[in-house]
């Protein structure tokens, strides 16, 4: 099978080394506006050669761009004869604005979002086990061609992940907290810490930190993508910090470990 990706960073060149290494794909065309990116992609094997636009021949097309540039990217592939599916960790303000400006989703596209990543970036960071065990959610819409979802369904399970298909709403809701509203957490948190914090550091400080460096203009984008979702789960949150401030205030120590082990106990309770 020919395979093209669109964007040749972390995401899209680890999926292009699993589908190689997977034997999913021995033709793998890239394409991306960072000319460094596409160099090193093919300097390490990743893609077989870099092109200057996606190939008509090619059986499926991997958008692995920011997510508020992937509209425009299936706008340009609408009349794409192979199947076309995205990566970006928000999906229904893109099936918006397709709908919105152009009356329909072309039924080859099917919305996707592999829960996979890694603070590190480009080509130099693929990883073939990146999807391996993780999930990947499609978010296809009612006009959306079945046989297209069977096909992406079997790429994203033949890389290893566990394809399973959702709202695209209820996937934003579920992500914004999952994943978005921890990375902006994480960004205020930085945001706070002095050179003289960084010599007393432990693991807590580096498990919580190791997604703020993440990369700016993709989180910047994601976020604002996001943000009804996200701003009802900052208001949530904050609620919920605002209940520790106060036993703080008070010195309530039965109420703060009451919070404490009431954060433990609900892991437990919904299975983790």
């Amino acid at each position: 099978m020919k395979l093209a990706v669109v964007g040749t960073g972390l995401i899209g060149a680890s999926f292009a080394k699993a589908a190689r290494r997977r034997g999913l794909s021995d033709d793998i065309a890239g394409l991306d506006a960072n000319a460094e990116n596409a160099a090193a992609a093919l300097r390490l094997g990743l893609i077989d050669r870099v092109v200057d636009a996606v190939p008509r021949d090619a059986a499926a097309v991997l958008l692995a761009v920011p997510v508020d540039g992937i509209a425009d990217w299936v706008r340009r592939l609408a009349n794409h004869p192979g199947a076309l599916f995205d990566a970006g960790s928000v999906k229904a303000p893109i099936i918006e604005s397709l709908k919105a400006r152009d009356g329909a989703l072309p039924p080859r596209y099917v919305p996707c979002h592999p829960i996979a990543g890694s603070e590190r970036s480009g080509p130099e960071a693929a990883d073939a086990d990146l999807f391996a065990g993780r999930q990947a959610v499609l978010t296809p819409v009612p006009e959306t061609d079945p046989a297209a979802i069977d096909q992406v369904r079997a790429l994203w399970r033949g890389v290893g992940a566990d394809a399973q298909l959702m709202a695209a709403q209820d996937h934003d809701r579920i992500l914004a907290v999952t994943s978005h509203l921890p990375h902006l957490l994480a960004f205020a948190y930085l945001d706070r810490v002095e050179a003289d914090h960084l010599s007393h550091t432990g693991g807590g400080f580096d498990d919580f930190t190791r997604i703020g460096t993440a990369a700016p203009d993709l989180w910047a984008s994601i976020l604002g993508l996001n943000r009804g979702p996200l701003t009802e789960a900052l208001a949530a949150f904050k609620d919920s910090l605002g209940r520790f401030e106060r036993a703080l205030e008070n010195d309530d120590r039965e109420a703060l470990q009451a919070f404490i082990d009431a954060a433990g106990r609900r892991l437990t309770r919904l299975g983790q």
